[in-house]
């Protein structure tokens, strides 16, 4: 079974055999393709390439109104604004100036006029066209063999907002949007540090989607931030679109429910994992930032924690994990109870149970499946319509349908109170990865409670448990500080320690002893500094 379920989520294609499967789609005729310093040939080239793109547009000019230095003008129309093209570029390269210091027909001039840097300078064809599809404009001229790139492109655009999912009562309001610039932004605006490394990469054959990995140099652990280079770099596909493309490429265990890579919309908490020694990465056209490695306590904790005191940042830590418990275990563990275990059942509940039961023809266990089903299924119509419509379509569905099942004697009462705090308890995990991952092993541990009683239950724990101690996310174990437990973090784990306790980063994550701050207790610097200040008034 397990070699049967290998052979379905291969990467690796059963016709390897045959060569020229992808001959056609791994490399492309002009990417040996050189400037060339005659105008008229760069122009044909660009046409020849981009032969079936009705917004592409030529501009040939003359450098100063000078007949005797021509140049061309290359870009997407619907990528940049025509006005900031007339104003910026065409008015400045074709105005006479009184005195310049430059040929008007150098390199030196343009780069002058516009402040291209050297690296915006290129030679190669492929990457000028890479350059115009990216929504820039092309800078030729006329017996020069290479091409400047001039970035004034404005694409739209969504406006930085709160995020929609990762909602908070206290904290930032800022949300990632869909441009990597923005994302980039906000995460330099939080961590103003010449240690914050950015390194950008191009992944797609056909999408070319800029991907960019940060970290702080001096805190990242640099075999994990090879790591993630060299998984980043094996990504040979045609296409990126999301940051999910992104992730199931690198994850240790794809084939896994739970998540081993975090995923986040809040530029607040990608900067508190970066600083933690964690390496974020940021795709190009996702509103998402995923970051790495990832341990299985992160998905059930938020940043909000810290935006609160620490006693009720504890409490609603254990809230979320009870809930996290009861949303896997509570139907199975009803469902073995009333089945085989009625013996610890008050007798009175018990008389309860046997009422409410009595009308319904058939098994608990397919009647629990039934109404998890139909949760599921109400669930994901409400996320699928409109959103006024999509809230109206749970609550009232969920009203109506369940009432009206009850009255008919579908389902008995006790089951719908099960089912809707297994729901409730649901929507209390923060992480939408592990809110998904918890799906699949509820309906399982359903079915070994209803076929197996308590002891089919803890068989299931058991096994699920040794699974998720086994997992690692870029080398580190998954289920730390528990397993492996490590004496240091795990106060960590059981509550939300006030800020001013942390005085080491987590080992594991970084690999080294990294330290936050100087001395050890935040008062004694406190007192440090009132001494000194005492005594400099005394020299005085």
């Amino acid at each position: 079974m397990l070699n049967f379920l290998k052979n379905i989520f291969s990467l690796k294609s059963k016709n390897t055999d045959k060569p020229d499967l992808n001959k056609d789609t791994d490399t492309y005729e002009y990417e040996k393709t050189k400037v060339s310093h005659i105008l008229q040939e760069n122009k044909i080239a660009v046409k020849d390439i981009l032969s079936d793109f009705s917004d592409l547009v030529i501009r040939e000019v003359k450098i100063t109104n000078n007949p005797k230095f021509g140049a061309m003008l290359v870009y997407l129309n619907n990528m940049m604004e025509a006005g900031l093209i007339e104003e910026s570029i065409i008015e400045k390269i074709t105005s006479k100036r009184e005195e310049y210091t430059y040929n008007p027909g150098t390199k030196e001039y343009s780069k002058y006029l516009f402040g291209i840097r050297d690296e915006d300078i290129h030679i190669d064809m492929d990457k000028v066209i890479d350059s115009i599809l990216s929504g820039k404009l092309i800078l030729f001229i006329d017996g020069l063999n290479e091409a400047m790139v001039i970035n004034i492109n404005k694409a739209p655009a969504r406006s930085i907002e709160e995020p929609q999912v990762e909602t908070v009562i206290r904290g930032p309001r800022e949300g990632f949007n869909e441009s990597m610039t923005t994302n980039i932004t906000l995460i330099r605006k939080k961590i103003k540090s010449t240690k914050l490394k950015m390194e950008t990469i191009k992944i797609g054959r056909e999408t070319r989607t800029d991907i960019t990995i940060a970290y702080l140099d001096t805190v990242a652990n640099p075999r994990i931030v090879n790591e993630v280079k060299e998984r980043l770099n094996k990504i040979d596909v045609d296409a990126i679109i999301a940051a999910n493309y992104i992730k199931e490429y690198m994850e240790d265990d794809p084939i896994s429910i739970f998540p081993t890579i975090f995923s986040t919309e809040r530029p607040d908490v990608v900067a508190t994992k970066i600083l933690e020694g964690r390496i974020a990465v940021i795709v190009d056209g996702t509103p998402l930032v995923i970051t790495v490695p990832s341990l299985f306590i992160e998905f059930l904790i938020t940043n909000e924690d810290y935006y609160l005191k620490f006693v009720p940042g504890t409490i609603n830590r254990w809230i979320r994990y009870l809930s996290f418990i009861l949303t896997i275990t509570l139907p199975g563990t009803y469902l073995a109870i009333t089945t085989f275990h009625q013996e610890v059942i008050p007798t009175p509940l018990l008389i309860t149970f046997i009422r409410a039961r009595s009308r319904v023809p058939y098994s608990e266990l397919l009647e629990c499946f039934l109404m998890l089903l139909m949760y599921e299924i109400l669930r994901e119509a409400g996320v699928r319509m409109p959103r006024a419509v999509g809230q109206a379509l749970s609550v009232v569905g969920a009203l109506v349908l369940g009432q009206a099942a009850v009255e008919a004697g579908i389902v008995s009462t006790p089951m719908v109170i099960v089912v809707s705090t297994t729901a409730i308890c649901s929507f209390s995990i923060p992480a939408t990865d592990m809110y998904a991952a918890v799906v699949a092993p509820r309906f399982i541990f359903m079915m070994l409670g209803g076929t197996f009683g308590l002891l089919g239950l803890t068989c299931g724990i058991i096994l699920l448990f040794m699974k998720l101690i086994s997992k690692r996310s870029f080398g580190v174990p998954y289920m730390a500080p528990l397993a492996p437990f490590i004496s240091e973090e795990f106060p960590d784990l059981l509550m939300r320690r006030p800020i001013w306790t942390k005085f080491k980063r987590s080992w594991l994550i970084t690999g080294r002893s990294s330290i936050k701050r100087k001395t050890k207790s935040h008062r004694k610097s406190i007192k440090e500094e009132q001494k000194k200040a005492e005594e400099e008034k005394n020299k005085e």
